[in-house]
């Protein structure tokens, strides 16, 4: 099982995103929700549900 790259949640299998970038570093994203905000270069420390989400899920 994979994590999410931006709040931490577990992610099931044939769910969620997986983006690569060029220099080969891979991104696992959960929702579309995480997704645009790691677009937006958002950090996910500031953000009251990414961190709640990364608090359960430890």
């Amino acid at each position: 099982m994979a994590k999410c790259s931006f709040c931490s949640k577990n992610i099931l299998q044939g769910k969620g995103k997986t983006l690569i970038e060029e220099s080969g570093r891979i991104h696992n994203l959960c929702s579309n929700k995480c997704y645009k905000s790691w677009k937006m270069k958002r950090d996910p420390k500031k953000l009251e549900w990414a961190r709640v989400k990364a608090r359960k899920v430890e």
